[in-house]
């Protein structure tokens, strides 16, 4: 016979240790590199808490591997009564289970591992994103920014990983007490997406020190839950000098701080989408050149390279 506390402590190590199979079909691989990528999971965390996690940091860390569980759970649940119904309506469920993928691209540092992937009748496609969640939220009013954000992005990687060519999602948010407790929300594509999340990339990972990160997560709210807190509340105290307030009230200087933290994003993706640019340009060059051509005609564009006598080989590229 063992003691209550002893049972209880061996369930949780053995979860810990991931010693079981997991009793949920998953076709994502064990190990996978996350530190590497800003995942689509993460695409609405505060920067500043990003960099601390890319670069090692130690924070107040806690694994709620329960809540990790109810999730996976409710996704099976969910993906079993909605691939049926699909079925009887002439539509498909993809990537889910053990066909679960996910996108990677390694170039621009960004990872997602999209719930599932809905194919209609008619052929049309919508993004899969499914969340469960207990009795202190409520979803019914509308989906979490964080999660509008990590679906943007998975539609995004479906758009530039695969030939998929999804124009939404839908978040379904199942209540843990009560899986039939539905809420949803249809979520649009939008592709500047993708140039904000190489930005955010780019500063998770390239930043000298968190203290030059913009820290968005004091408007979002998110500071009560992040493991930084106080390493955070440190280094912005010594980056950031006191300062007036211009004598604005408290509600229109955290208007300022969200426009300004917005900015902070905006400049950081331009910067990064012209160095993509530039280098993509540089290697479709290189192909050309290698290839013995000059020209190209397909797809709905053109290229051609210019090589001037007295000058720089000029690449143009426009619609056909």
């Amino acid at each position: 016979m063992m003691a209550l506390d002893d049972i209880k402590e061996m369930i949780v190590e053995t979860r810990r240790s991931e010693a079981a199979v997991k009793p949920f079909p998953s076709g994502v691989a064990a190990g996978d590199d996350r530190v590497g990528f800003l995942n689509a999971s993460e695409a609405g965390r505060c920067t500043r808490w990003l960099w601390y996690d890319k670069h090692g940091v130690a924070g107040e860390k806690h694994q709620p591997y329960g809540v990790f569980d109810r999730g996976h759970a409710f996704e099976h649940w969910l993906d079993t009564y909605l691939d049926a119904g699909l079925a009887r309506a002439k539509g498909r469920l993809l990537y889910t289970g053990l066909e679960q993928k996910r996108l990677l691209l390694p170039d621009f540092r960004l990872a997602g591992t999209p719930d599932g992937l809905i194919q209609w009748e008619d052929r049309s496609e919508t993004v899969l994103e499914v969340k469960s969640h207990g009795t202190a939220q409520n979803y019914d009013n509308g989906p979490s920014e964080m999660h509008v954000r990590q679906t943007e992005l998975n539609i995004e990687l479906f758009h530039e990983t695969t030939a998929h060519r999804p124009e939404d999602a839908i978040i379904v948010y199942g209540l843990a007490e009560d899986y039939g407790r539905l809420a949803l929300h249809r979520v649009e594509r939008r592709p500047a997406v993708f140039i904000e999340m190489i930005g955010k990339a780019a500063a998770a990972f390239d930043a000298n020190s968190a203290a030059t990160v913009t820290a968005e997560g004091v408007v979002t709210k998110q500071c009560v839950i992040c493991p930084y807190r106080s390493r955070c509340a440190a280094a912005q105290a010594h980056a950031i000098p006191a300062a007036g307030t211009g004598g604005l009230n408290q509600a229109t200087l955290r208007s300022i701080d969200r426009l300004i933290a917005a900015r902070q994003r905006a400049i950081e993706a331009e910067d990064e989408a012209t160095r993509a640019r530039a280098e993509i340009e540089a290697e479709i060059a290189a192909t050309l050149i290698e290839g013995g051509a000059s020209k190209i005609k397909r797809n709905g564009y053109a290229v051609q390279l210019k090589t001037p006598t007295n000058g720089e080989a000029v690449l143009e590229i426009r619609s056909a």
